[in-house]
């Protein structure tokens, strides 16, 4: 595979990894948030200095960026055919650069990364949780009464009458569907629930629109892409994704990366999660000045925790 954009065949579906870094270097696989928000753009804006000591695996998942195609319904897109395409690409992976590879996720890309981890354990050899979900359904339950509760607290006037119409999800799901999560984002980021600073969100989003390396038509595809994937895969997310339920015991070694101000995937339940866990060994980082972009927020510290995971490798 060359270096920059690849275009790949994963159980059957036409899909684009970018290759980026160090030949020879240990493999990092990163696994994007959304659903459907491809982190290609932000992951080479805020933590390119991945670059110089692994060789960086940016996968834009099926439904998201460059592989997002617009004629996926409830029966292409599924969480199961993202888990069974992230695995193929680890062991793809793993068999061509001769060894396991380190999987990152972020957000809803410790999803899969989870699953995928458990499934594949001889080609993954650890796995890395930034911003890491728990329970899909109570996390957003969470999130709603955080930022109805700061609005109040605050005095935001704007904010509480807008999460007030907005309901309280019931199973984490709203009554205006993924309109409604949109807005409660909007306002849980001016809030400070998303990044300990609102205005870096905005920053963040528009490193996507400023990127270079990233096609013009996906750019402009992006946030289509996004509500498509978050249409199809919210639902079944909410009903089936509970880590403390059915995901208790890895077979790789388990990084986690949270930000103490996290209001989407909140330190309660990651914290519930990682003394539960089963697995070769395990490392939980705190970072107190972060929320949920907390890689992007602090970088330099993310760097340190990868730098500490390379140092672990065989």
């Amino acid at each position: 595979m060359r270096t920059g954009w690849n275009e790949l065949v994963l159980n059957g579906r036409q899909q684009w990894v970018s290759l980026r870094g160090v030949p020879g270097a240990p493999v990092l696989v990163f696994l994007h948030g959304g659903p459907g928000g491809s982190e290609f753009a932000q992951r080479r804006r805020y933590l390119r200095d991945l670059e110089r000591d692994w060789l960086v695996v940016d996968w834009d998942q099926p439904g998201a960026g460059r592989s997002y195609r617009g004629d996926d319904t409830t029966d292409t897109l599924t969480v199961e055919s993202l888990v069974a395409d992230g695995t193929a690409l680890v062991e793809l992976m793993a068999a061509r650069y001769g060894g396991p590879v380190v999987v990152v996720g972020h957000s809803f890309g410790t999803v899969l990364g989870t699953r995928i981890a458990q499934r594949a354990p001889d080609s993954v050899a650890a796995y890395v949780g930034a911003s890491q979900v728990v329970n899909w359904a109570q996390q957003e339950e969470r999130s709603y009464d955080w930022a109805l509760a700061e609005a109040s607290r605050t005095g935001h006037a704007k904010a509480e009458t807008a999460l007030r119409g907005l309901g309280r999800p019931t199973d984490g799901q709203y009554a205006g569907g993924i309109t409604a999560v949109e807005i409660q984002r909007r306002w849980l980021g001016a809030l400070g629930g998303v990044a300990v600073d609102p205005k870096f969100v905005g920053l963040w989003a528009l490193s996507m629109l400023t990127s270079g390396g990233y096609p013009l038509g996906a750019k402009l595809r992006y946030l289509k892409a996004m509500n498509t994937s978050m249409n199809l895969l919210w639902p079944t997310l909410c009903e089936t994704v509970d880590l403390r339920r059915d995901l208790t015991s890895l077979p790789v070694p388990v990084h986690l990366f949270a930000g103490a101000k996290d209001r989407i995937t909140d330190l309660v339940q990651i914290q519930e999660w990682f003394d539960l866990l089963d697995c070769p060994s395990k490392r939980l980082k705190i970072v107190d000045d972060a929320a949920h972009l907390n890689l992007y927020e602090q970088p330099a510290r993310f760097q340190d925790c990868m730098n500490q995971v390379r140092a672990t490798l065989r």
